[in-house]
């Protein structure tokens, strides 16, 4: 999810409304590939990738010729813009042509996939794979791709929220990185003056993003086992009174930042303190795009009633109409196995949280956000995007609330009762569990 690839507008949301309707309209259809060879009559003289520009598909091409020296099989990449590539991509495979073997999707997206039985399922692929190591990732990444018990997706990013600091700003001040909400707030509070601001989050077109980390944070959930919304919760609402108190220690114009903005701000003005993914790691570093890269640190995001944390990423899979899928595994496995764990960063891509690369003391001496990124501590609650395929309505509904209320033209509770009635209505149209 690095960078701007999640941010979308209007045209952007109509189109993945007609996912979801191509979703919830979808008879599932899903091909059990095997990992023996009956996937594919033969080796394939070549596959097809659809791709989504970011420096993970970068990464990939780059992989592709390595994988044809090995096998013998050329590698061909697609790739299509964010807003209109996870429309674009279902489309292809429920007129089952079989022109794409491997598909990238952002997570947000696997509930409608999967429901629409566009993906294959890759448990027999997985769990027979030595290369690929399903158990050098920790509990919730090895079920990040899973939707509904079957696993439909790998880890293609590893993109945690991270609490990024400037340490020349808080020496300055006597204060150490925050453990906890409580503590970032005083954080913010004692470096808020002379020209710096004491923190950033979005409050802008993506203001969900960090409303979500903060209600789990909190103690609260979206909705409940039968998709019965509760973000009115008392846990939601303090969630929601904390985010909207902090908005008096950001950067002025803060209401207009999406995911990208904050990043920018942080990396090329004076702010002590940022909640962001790490995905957003390359940009935070590279001197071409920051200020301060020799002044930047990360620690875990604070905890609050619970040790929560929200990931994002993107997922890669096989599509369902692929022809070739026991060589779109080959690649797969190739690209993504242990092996090439060091490679796939040196090529640029966003980090995977596997413990061999999060564990490796020369890797995390160059990269030291990577020792976070394994998201095995003990009590870690890991929260993904919520899987639901009416995830883009969901989301639009949010962020649209929140905006009025931290903007201040509705009071919390008035808001977030609002939002739940809508919720409501929202929910009611997806899939059962």
């Amino acid at each position: 999810m690095t960078t701007s690839r999640r941010w979308w507008g209007a045209v952007a949301a109509a189109a993945a409304a007609s996912i979801v309707l191509s979703a919830c309209s979808a008879g599932g259809g899903d091909v059990t590939p095997s990992p023996t060879g009956s996937g594919s009559a033969a080796a394939p003289a070549e596959i097809n990738l659809f791709l989504i520009p970011s420096p993970s598909a970068t990464a990939l091409e780059k992989m592709g010729p390595e994988f044809t020296a090995k096998t013998g099989i050329k590698v061909n990449f697609t790739e299509t813009e964010y807003g209109t590539a996870h429309q674009k991509a279902l489309l292809s495979i429920q007129a089952k042509q079989g022109a794409f073997d491997v598909v990238q999707y952002d997570n947000t997206f696997l509930a409608a996939f999967a429901s629409a039985g566009a993906l294959a399922p890759l448990n027999d692929y997985v769990q027979n794979s030595s290369e690929y190591d399903i158990a050098d990732f920790s509990d919730a990444l090895q079920h990040y791709g899973d939707y509904k018990g079957t696993s439909y997706g790998l880890v293609l990013s590893t993109e945690p929220f991270l609490l990024w600091y400037r340490p020349s700003i808080l020496k300055k001040d006597g204060v150490t990185p925050p453990t906890t909400w409580d503590e970032f707030k005083s954080v913010s509070a004692a470096t808020n003056k002379d020209g710096v601001a004491g923190q950033v989050m979005g409050y802008g077109p993506n203001t969900d993003w960090w409303w979500m980390q903060l209600v789990w944070s909190f103690g609260g959930k979206l909705y409940d086992d039968q998709f019965k919304p509760t973000v009115n919760s008392p846990e939601a609402v303090a969630a929601t009174q904390f985010y909207k108190d902090m908005l008096q220690y950001a950067p002025k114009g803060a209401l207009g930042l999406n995911g990208d903005d904050v990043t920018s701000q942080f990396t090329s003005t004076n702010i002590a303190q940022m909640i962001q993914y790490s995905g957003y790691a390359s940009l935070i570093y590279d001197p071409k795009t920051s200020s301060f890269p020799d002044d930047i640190a990360a620690v875990s995001v604070p905890a609050g009633k619970v040790d929560a944390v929200e990931l994002a990423g993107w997922n890669i899979g096989i599509a369902s109409d692929s022809p070739n899928k026991d060589a779109a595994w080959q690649f797969l496995e190739f690209a993504l196995g242990k092996s090439n764990a060091s490679k796939m960063l040196e090529y640029g891509a966003a980090a995977i949280g596997r413990k061999s690369v999060t564990n490796d003391p020369t890797l995390v001496q160059k990269y030291p956000y990577l020792s976070l990124l394994s998201l095995d501590k003990a009590g870690l609650q890991v929260y993904p995007y919520p899987h639901l395929v009416v995830w883009p309505e969901f989301d639009k509904a949010c962020a649209d609330a929140l905006a009025d209320i931290v903007a201040g033209k509705v009071p919390v509770q008035d808001g977030l009762n609002a939002l739940n009635d809508k919720l409501t209505g929202i929910l009611a149209k997806e899939p059962p569990a």
